[in-house]
């Protein structure tokens, strides 16, 4: 995608304010939007399996997406995700991306394969530190 794609695609989102410790969305809420992270910086919590106990899996920071399966349909979160610095994100609702995707079909195409070939990269690196720790 190039600048003028990204313009297109944040003329559909919003703005939102996430203070330091407050949770953008939580483990098996309903997904409600996309998240570009413009500044500060995320947690992403998973559930370990053991005791109920979470661990932090990724941390992103500006330039990152999170909840970007929300896109597909009826998805609930499979982590949480908490700001730990004051953080500026620009927000893509599912109502939004539907909008977008009768508008500009081939935008919301291109957004769709960005999104791919981050959670693709995301899963090659999980499968890496995982060989290491076997």
């Amino acid at each position: 995608m190039d600048e003028r794609d990204w313009q297109s695609v944040y003329s559909f989102c919003s703005v939102k304010s996430l203070p330091a410790g407050h949770v953008l969305f939580d483990y098996g809420e309903p997904g409600e939007a996309l998240y570009f992270i413009q500044s500060g910086r995320l947690a992403v919590h998973k559930f370990t399996g053991f005791q109920k106990k979470m661990q932090v899996v990724a941390l992103l920071d500006q330039g990152s997406v999170a909840g970007e399966a929300t896109l597909l349909d009826n998805h609930c979160h499979k982590t949480k995700v908490i700001a730990i610095e004051d953080s500026e994100l620009l927000y893509l609702s599912v109502q939004k991306y539907q909008k977008l995707q009768k508008e500009q079909s081939d935008l919301a195409f291109r957004l769709l394969a960005y999104l791919f070939s981050i959670t693709s990269l995301r899963l090659e690196k999980t499968s890496e530190r995982l060989a290491q720790i076997l």
